[in-house]
């Protein structure tokens, strides 16, 4: 479907669309279906309804207004599910200003509007590293699309990320990089490119991309022989996803979070009960890179490219350690059978 037949099929659903609002939507939808992200079983014109659903209107607000008054100067955007307004801060620096609109359109798109539960995220907090991951990279994938530009990744000290220090992420996003980090090997886990966690979060009837994503992840766990069962990996990435969240959001255990102290338990997922602090989240994402690494490397998966992306400097310089005393044996073999 071309760029012009989506706008006209956006404007059938809402006449009185502003041409703003019209041209974000349609740069959304255009690049959704170029990159074929939407199931064969979803119609674009499903999607583009329950799009409009919860957000019929994009509105950028300065320091006067009610928003930014009531949540602050931290809040980049935020849906209103009683005007259906995209708020978005409106002295945001591009790219960030327009990739966060693709952000919360992207939320939008994949809510259920039987529980208004996002994607895969339909019980407690149950995949929601991922569906909050997949979020910001499909949101930046518009932007590049769209203007046609590649982004950088970069190596950002973790210190600088609402996370304890000791660490590098390695990340092409300008917001949300650890969760992208960590997306990113899930995704060397399972042998998948980032658009299948795209694809997955619009299968949000019955719990369906959940089910597939826990599929995807027992074949992955019998080929590389994973000690972790799949609601335990999920657990892994869910407690990053709670910190982070906890130490941006104003709450009571902000502060302590941020000066490094635990909190009282939350139930991240159902009967989940965890203290949560910068140090275990920074000890439970070590630990799971060090295992995942190890395994990989030992069943022939694809230890190489997960190792750039270990986030413990310790761990990460042993992994780099470890791939050179291969490449090195591997060099001496050769010689030796010339």
């Amino acid at each position: 479907m071309t760029y012009e037949e989506i706008m006209s099929l956006m404007k059938s659903k809402k006449n009185d669309i502003d041409n703003e609002t019209l041209k974000f939507f349609s740069n959304y939808f255009f690049v959704a279906v170029k990159k074929g992200v939407i199931p064969t079983n979803i119609s674009l014109e499903s999607l583009i309804e329950n799009a409009l659903i919860f957000a019929s209107k994009i509105e950028f607000y300065d320091e006067n207004h009610r928003i930014y008054k009531e949540y602050g100067e931290e809040v980049k955007g935020f849906r209103d599910p009683e005007s259906k307004i995209i708020f978005i801060r409106n002295n945001l620096e591009e790219p960030l200003r327009e990739i966060t609109v693709y952000h919360e359109l992207h939320h939008a798109v994949q809510t259920n509007p039987e529980n208004n539960q996002v994607g895969i995220n339909q019980e407690s907090n149950v995949g929601r590293l991922i569906m909050e991951a997949q979020t910001q990279y499909f949101a930046e994938k518009v932007y590049e699309e769209i203007h046609d530009v590649k982004f950088a990744e970069r190596e950002i000290p973790s210190e600088n990320l609402r996370m304890a220090s000791g660490g590098i992420v390695v990340s092409k996003l300008h917001n949300y990089e650890m969760y992208d980090n960590l997306l990113t090997k899930i995704g060397i886990i399972l042998e998948v490119p980032k658009d299948y966690f795209v694809f997955l979060n619009y299968l949000y009837n019955n719990n369906l991309g959940l089910k597939l994503l826990e599929e995807k992840y027992k074949e992955a766990k019998n080929k590389y022989q994973l000690p972790y069962e799949f609601n335990q990996f999920l657990l892994y990435y869910d407690y990053a996803y709670c910190v982070d969240l906890l130490a941006y959001q104003d709450n009571p255990d902000k502060q302590t979070i941020l000066n490094g102290g635990i909190t009282q338990k939350y139930e991240i997922h159902p009967n989940q009960n965890l203290e949560l602090s910068l140090k275990n989240q920074l000890y439970n994402l070590s630990q799971i890179d060090g295992c995942c690494f190890l395994n990989l490397a030992e069943k022939g998966g694809n230890y190489k490219d997960f190792a750039k992306y270990i986030i413990d400097n310790q761990k990460r310089n042993l992994a780099m350690q470890y791939i050179a005393t291969l490449e090195d044996q591997k060099s001496t073999e050769s010689q030796n059978k010339r």
